[in-house]
């Protein structure tokens, strides 16, 4: 190792028989001397003219010794700046540094030039570079073009989403697994106990747990080959080209090369094909120097990326010597295949990665940047959510969304148009045809598309994702499918394959059915069984693909007449067979993905106009289903009941929206004031306000949360608002929290009534229901009473004065004895101060008609103790009891004249 006072020339000096033998990349050391001006032009052609490379190497050492010093140093520093291009993948100064010191016996170039004392002027060499020019430029255009393929990637899915919409669409994390592949046994295991689960949850297992991270960047760093492994449109190709463009994006001076094959694209390849055609002729050619770069790709090849996407098989010779290291052995390979091709690539050799798609929050994230507020509507519906954990789908289902639809249509658009949007992107993506051609392709693999529907039809009737006898291994067919390779045999495999979705295969199976019309009838009655009750989930897409404007896809695969003659009975059959045992959600749901305002009447005419949706949780979709079907009454209102029915906050706008084809009669508008305030949404309440006359409906017991909303709602509008307190057998006391919002917002009400809501049989008496309310009435007004008196200091007066304007049929005579008992029961008498009782008892009659057995006499002396003169008092109800006679005799002295 040198010592830090060894000078340069000393230093070459010790070297220079290890230096002639182990030098190597002479062309580039040379290059950069005459950068670096240590060489001039003449001496440059002369060390080029030596063809032996030991000659060459003299030549350097000779020349740069005999210039100096200065000359040996800036020939150090260039050999710092290219040793690696001599040491191979992987090796660094840092591991150099840690082996057994002094010289060994084989001389070690990267460690020997780590041992030198470098002065702090790193910055002066930047200019220095690790190979030759035309590499670096040709490095500097495949960067060009990597930037370019990336960029148009993306604008390729852009141009699915509506034009007048520009979202960043950019790499999204996928959840990548880099454990070998599950065995058939525990598949098997997972299969049968997915079997057993309710659909939400079978559902929810589609989308992956995330994975500690694996990033693009770290699978771009590691020196292993990469197996990416993954179903259809799970984002292979996406990850592919972040990587591609990180690699572009690097802003270090090494000179290494990436190239990046699209292997659908298989004109590009031919079978006599070279090496320096598929990289200069697929990929791009150099500008200049093409046997210098050519030359140093294959000498340096530790220095190579080589990426193919989507191998299906090894037909091409040429790939299979890349992939297989005969051709560039030390360059870094990655492969993407589908899992039944893995097992021609994978080995030792390869990290075998799995794309398992988006993850629950990726999804979340993905949708928010896309739809903005309007990601809601695809995460408060289950079967769109887990859906979209393959990315192809969910770009699929975010452009559906973001589609423009006529005045007329419902927002956003029926599920059932976005499978087979979904269903249209896929055959076009799997068949490199354009728009304009996809329907003749569609006619051409017709047989194929309705041979899948039929092992679709059949895989759910007996409640399973497996697809056995495939027909085919079209690419049409498969786009759609993941395949599942079972090891049966030592040396034997079988595959079988299943939908990337359940729903997807529920979509091709009424396509079945609707091709098969005469097994309708039976499906409908299976899915009133226990059994098979699933069924009904193909019921929605068979409404949609009947209507009048069928789509494109079905038109040619079931003929029109057929569609025609089946959508002319299966409405009626539908009513006739399911109402009203049948779900009324679901049916509503069919009903809004068919578009039918006939079978919507008939189904209304059924159930005599009654939607009985008491309990039920409404998302912004089933929302828009129940409006639908609502909004097709003309003739006749439609009685509505949302009894504890929660709705999401993107359904809520819809639901307000139908309420004119409604019935506006108790007790609605407190169900659905209700329904407004428990939402987390911003709802425009001053649109309901309208509709219910400027009213609002309260009970008088609900959560926290629902009153002081209200406050909120109260204190917003402009005019004074009417409030009306719905009664029922279950209010027997007031939550304290509605009296807290009534006082909060006690200017802006206008009138304040109640209003009784049930008959219940332990109510049945007229009179014991109106005193019941009366009590409660009383009740609430005292607590607001109270309430003032401890919150309301300085405005107490005021306050009072205008509870006793909203309480106007209140007793005043009775007004102040009742305060008085209600306070000191709640042991709050210390407040009777601030209430200025001088004020209160002016405005009482002169005469005071007291019912003494509704009250002790204590309270009676207690008041007129507080009054500031006497009264005349008419007293009934009198009992005689010693104690109230006792405490009657001390309240003589403030009465005027007794009757």
């Amino acid at each position: 190792m040198a010592c830090t006072s060894q000078s340069a020339l000393e230093y070459v000096r010790s070297a220079r028989l290890h230096l002639v033998t182990h030098l190597r990349d002479l062309s580039v050391i040379v290059e950069n001397l005459h950068q670096e001006e240590v060489f001039h032009g003449e001496e440059v052609s002369t060390i080029q003219a030596e063809r032996n490379e030991s000659e060459k190497a003299r030549k350097i050492l000779d020349s740069v010794t005999k210039k100096g010093e200065e000359a040996c140093y800036k020939f150090l520093r260039v050999i710092d700046r290219t040793w690696k291009r001599t040491s191979g993948r992987g090796s660094a100064h840092s591991e150099t540094r840690t082996e057994a010191s002094s010289e060994t016996e084989k001389f070690n170039l990267s460690y020997w030039i780590s041992c030198y004392p470098f002065r702090e002027d790193a910055g002066n060499y930047e200019g220095l570079s690790a190979g030759l020019r035309s590499c670096h430029k040709y490095q500097a255009k495949l960067k060009t073009r990597a930037r370019k393929k990336s960029s148009e990637f993306w604008m390729r899915n852009k141009k699915l989403l509506d034009e007048s919409y520009s979202p960043d669409l950019c790499y999204s994390p996928l959840v990548l697994v880099t454990q070998g592949r599950e065995s058939a046994s525990k598949i098997k295991k997972l299969k049968s106990k997915k079997s057993k689960m309710s659909r939400p949850k079978k559902l929810k297992t589609y989308i992956p747990v995330d994975k500690p991270n694996i990033s693009p960047h770290e699978l771009l760093k590691t020196n292993q080959n990469i197996l990416l492994v993954g179903k259809p449109g799970i984002g292979k190709t996406a990850l592919c080209h972040e990587m591609f463009k990180l690699w572009a994006e690097k802003e270090n001076k090494e000179l290494d090369y990436m190239f990046y094959f699209d292997m659908r694209q298989t004109s590009d390849f031919t079978e006599r094909m070279s090496l320096e055609e598929l990289l200069f002729r697929v990929c791009t050619e150099p500008d200049e120097g093409k046997e210098e770069v050519l030359a140093d790709i294959k000498k340096f090849s530790d220095n190579v990326t080589v990426v193919f996407d989507g191998i299906t098989d090894l037909s091409s010779s040429l790939v299979k010597s890349v992939v297989e290291r005969d051709l560039l052995p030390n360059a870094k390979v990655i492969v993407t295949c589908r899992p039944d091709d893995e097992d021609d690539f994978f080995s030792g050799d390869f990290l075998r990665v799995e794309v398992k798609g988006f993850s629950e929050q990726t999804i979340r994230n993905y949708f928010s940047v896309i739809l903005g507020e309007d990601h809601k509507k695809v995460l408060c519906h289950l079967e769109l959510f887990t859906l979209c954990h393959v990315p192809m789908y969910a770009l699929m289902v975010a452009a559906c969304f973001l589609s423009k639809t006529p005045e007329d249509s419902p927002q956003p658009c029926s599920m059932t148009e976005i499978y087979i949007n979904i269903v249209c992107f896929c055959l076009q993506r799997s068949s490199n045809k354009t728009t304009r051609f996809l329907n003749s392709f569609i006619q051409e693999k017709k047989d194929k598309i309705l041979s899948l529907a039929e092992l679709a039809f059949h895989a759910t009737k007996r409640k399973s994702v497996n697809l056995t006898d495939l027909p085919c291994e079209d690419s049409c067919v498969l786009c759609f499918l993941k395949p599942l390779v079972v090891k049966v045999a030592p040396t034997e495999t079988r595959t079988t394959y299943a939908f990337l979705h359940y729903t997807v295969q529920e979509f091709f199976a009424a396509l079945w059915l609707l091709k098969n019309p005469d097994q309708i009838n039976g499906v409908f009655q299976q899915c009133l069984t226990e059994e098979g009750k699933h069924m009904k989930h193909l019921i929605p897409f068979m409404c949609r693909l009947l209507t009048e404007k069928s789509p494109s896809l079905l038109e040619h695969l079931v003929p029109a007449q057929e569609l025609k003659s089946t959508s002319s009975w299966i409405f009626q059959e539908m009513i006739s067979t399911f109402c009203p045992d049948v779900d009324l959600l679901f049916f509503c749901q069919c009903l809004y993905e068919s578009q039918c305002p006939a079978a919507c009447v008939d189904f209304l005419e059924t159930l005599d106009y009654h939607l009985d949706l008491s309990a039920e949780s409404l998302d912004s979709y089933l929302c828009c289903a129940v409006a639908n079907v609502v909004t097709m009454s003309k003739e006749r209102k439609v009685r509505l009941n949302l009894e504890d029915v929660s709705v999401s906050e993107q359904g809520i706008t819809r639901l307000i929206g139908c309420l004119d084809n409604v019935l506006w009669c108790d007790p609605l508008p407190q169900q659905v004031w209700r329904i407004v305030f428990l939402s987390e949404g911003q709802f425009n309440d001053a649109s309901l306000l309208s509709c219910d006359g400027n009213q609002l409906n309260l009970p008088l017991q609900g959560r926290r949360e629902l009153f002081e909303r209200a406050a909120n709602i109260l204190q917003k509008n402009p005019t004074e608002v009417n409030v009306c307190l719905h009664w029922d057998s279950r209010a027997t006391t007031v939550c304290p929290s509605l009296s807290e919002s009534l006082l909060k917002a006690l200017p802006c009400i206008r009138s304040l009534s109640f209003r009784m809501n049930d008959t219940g049989p332990e109510l049945q008496d007229k009179k014991e229901r109106v005193r019941k309310l009366k009590e409660t009435r009383k009740k609430l007004f005292l607590d607001l009473c109270l309430k003032a008196a401890l919150h309301k200091e300085q405005s107490i007066q005021d306050v009072l004065q205008r509870l006793r304007s909203l309480f106007s049929d209140y007793n005043e005579q009775e007004f102040i004895l009742d305060l008085y008992q209600h306070m000191e029961s709640e042991g709050c008498l210390s407040v009777i101060p601030r209430l200025r009782l001088k004020t209160l008892f002016k405005s009482t009659p002169a005469v005071w008609f007291i019912n003494v057995s509704e009250r002790k006499t204590s309270i009676l002396l207690e008041v007129l103790k507080l009054q500031p003169e006497k009264k005349h008092v008419e007293l009934w109800g009198w009992s005689y009891e010693e104690s109230e006679v006792r405490t009657f005799l001390q309240c003589l002295p403030y009465i005027s004249q007794l009757r």
